[in-house]
């Protein structure tokens, strides 16, 4: 009898969510509940927890976490702060985000080992 591998688990540290469009009406959201849908299609497990610290930290801690993808669509305070101190604080569990605007170099200065997502396809399969 084979078992099947378990599927890798993501953290999506984010809040509730509607979808979000670019300036050219294509969607670089599909919302809190699609997205965790499309996420589970690409082969993920999925928990989603609020980016209230020290949440997300003490969660990574406790191991089992393959990755973390940290949501900043939505005006949560300390979101960018939880996805840059848990790429610095946890290293070895990498960290992306959605929703960082291309200009925005102090993000990018204060979170070089962030990867900044322009929309949820680029993100990798599990």
């Amino acid at each position: 009898m084979s078992s099947l591998p378990a599927m890798p688990t993501l953290l999506f540290v984010t809040v509730p969510t509607d979808e979000v469009l670019n300036k050219e009406g294509q969607v670089r959201f599909p919302g809190t509940e699609a997205a965790v849908q499309q996420l589970t299609e690409a082969g993920w497990e999925v928990e989603v927890i609020d980016p209230l610290w020290p949440g997300p930290l003490t969660r990574v801690q406790a191991g089992g976490v393959d990755a973390v993808l940290v949501s900043c669509f939505k005006a949560v305070p300390r979101s960018r702060d939880a996805a840059s101190t848990l790429s610095r604080l946890q290293p070895d569990t990498p960290v992306y985000t959605l929703g960082v605007l291309q200009k925005d170099d102090a993000f990018r200065t204060m979170a070089p080992a962030v990867g900044i997502l322009r929309n949820l396809g680029e993100f990798p399969t599990g």
